[in-house]
């Protein structure tokens, strides 16, 4: 029992460091982007922020870092390949002194699992489906931008300054590539690419026929707008019906892991008695693959309602 519990606190330390240390880099990221928004509005036009370049990924190595920090929240440096193994090896070396190799396994697992994807991927989502819930309301601000006489690449500089963030901040590394020489359609590419955004896909495509064709990109950007909504509230009426759906998979999901705490605080010997013996570890390792084989599949169902 004094084991388990020295266990709780090493691993809840551990896992509230990461935490911490995980919100300061977000909220430090957050802060160099309106530091970069407020230089490139007071420096004149063409004028490239120092120590900025393209935010056009040159090579697979920095596409996979550009990757990786949109899905952990904040900019990677060669610092975060060092502390973060660092961190983790912590951990784990805690759970092998108090618990051997199992322990180690478990709670590294679930410091991976909660950390590098629960968490990020949470947040992503949140992140996209605000960015998404954005570009109505953009596409308005171009149209109007459009009505009073503007070109179309000037009417998305206007309506970027206009946006909120999340969507300012992406926009805003489109007009910095802009500004320096690169391409606005293939840098709006590029940015729905990284993002995984089809309407700012869209966008692009409307401007490369305008730029192409000469035509006028109003009706497009009309679709384009109806048909964020139709989505947005086709999304929010399927929520509604497969809500009882949902919470039974959130059920199903949690019973075992309910369960298994509840024996561990009522009776701690038991696990115990699972760790020393080999034929208990078994059973425990087997447990653990199979509940997380029937959470993907859960999570996979869950995504395709």
């Amino acid at each position: 029992m004094r084991m388990l519990t020295v266990s709780f606190i090493v691993g809840g330390i551990g896992m509230l460091l990461l935490a911490t240390w995980m919100f300061r880099q977000s909220k430090k990221a957050r802060f160099r982007e309106r530091m970069l928004h407020n230089f490139r509005t007071v420096l004149p036009c063409g004028m490239a922020v120092p120590g900025n370049a393209s935010d056009t990924p040159t090579s697979f190595w920095r596409l996979l870092k550009v990757r990786a920090s949109i899905y952990a929240g904040f900019e990677l440096r060669k610092k975060h390949a060092i502390i973060l193994p660092a961190v983790l090896i912590i951990i784990g070396l805690a759970g092998w002194l108090l618990y051997g190799a199992i322990g180690a396994f478990l709670i590294c697992g679930t410091t991976l699992f909660v950390f590098g994807f629960l968490l990020p991927y949470s947040r992503l989502r949140r992140r996209r489906a605000q960015i998404v819930a954005q570009i109505p309301l953009f596409i308005d601000q171009v149209l109007r931008s459009l009505s009073t006489g503007r070109s179309l690449e000037s009417a998305i500089r206007f309506a970027s300054n206009e946006a909120l963030p999340p969507l300012r901040y992406i926009l805003g590394r489109v007009i910095r590539a802009a500004d320096l020489g690169a391409d606005m359609v293939e840098s709006l590419t590029e940015v729905a690419k990284l993002h995984n955004l089809r309407e700012l896909n869209l966008i692009a495509l409307s401007m490369r026929i305008s730029n192409n064709y000469g035509s006028s990109p109003r009706d497009m950007l009309d679709s384009i707008v109806k048909m964020v909504r139709q989505q947005e509230l086709a999304r929010r009426e399927l929520a509604a019906m497969t809500g009882e759906t949902r919470m039974t998979a959130w059920v199903l999901g949690l019973t075992p892991i309910v369960i298994a705490a509840y024996i561990m605080v009522m009776n701690p010997s038991y696990l115990s008695l699972l760790l020393q013996d080999a034929s208990g570890q078994t059973m425990l390792m087997s447990a653990l693959i199979l509940q997380g084989v029937g959470a993907l599949i859960l999570w996979r169902m869950l995504r395709s309602v």
